[in-house]
């Protein structure tokens, strides 16, 4: 969620000069943003692509004893169809070098999970004023200061009133 502030022209304004001294440019963060959000609709698409074949592999068993074809290639091609833009390519293998299926269990679901609840938590500031101090006040005391306190589904359902959702995450995709 802090990235957020990195996209913002007042921010960074606050810090970033050119050769002469002056703020960077409002016009060029506009046109920075527009290039950092082109094709988010495809890297999520592919994002769960990856994120349901972590997971696939992890929870099925594989058995090839009946003569199926039960195996990863089978799989990558279905999580593929399901998710990803680009249809799959014949005789390429895909899991061989994804390294995340190894050492990250199913786990690799959490990136796009964390741009869920990343988004919702950004909601609660106002972005025409990034400054503004009683948000980021309460975002310090119920989230960064509570810390490990608590489990951290609760400290965002603190901090927003409500536990997190994804419409904040939806509204970004369709922006």
């Amino acid at each position: 969620m802090l990235e957020e502030w990195a996209w913002d022209a007042a921010v960074l304004a606050t810090f970033t000069s050119g050769p002469d001294g002056e703020p960077i440019p409002a016009e060029l963060v506009a046109q920075m943003r527009a290039a950092e959000e082109f094709g988010k609709g495809y890297h999520t698409c592919q994002q769960m692509f990856y994120a349901s074949l972590s997971r696939e592999t992890h929870v099925r068993t594989y058995d090839d004893s009946d003569g199926g074809d039960d195996d990863l290639t089978t799989l990558v091609r279905a999580r593929q169809e399901a998710y990803a833009v680009f249809p799959f390519v014949e005789g390429t293998h895909f899991h061989c070098s994804f390294g995340h299926l190894d050492g990250y269990s199913s786990g690799y679901y959490t990136y796009m999970w964390s741009k869920v609840i990343s988004k919702d938590l950004f909601s609660a500031f106002d972005p025409d004023d990034l400054f503004a101090s009683a948000v980021a006040t309460r975002y310090r005391d119920r989230v960064l200061r509570a810390g490990g306190t608590k489990d951290a589904a609760d400290l965002v359902a603190d901090f927003l009133g409500r536990p997190y959702d994804s419409t904040a995450f939806r509204a970004w995709l369709e922006a």
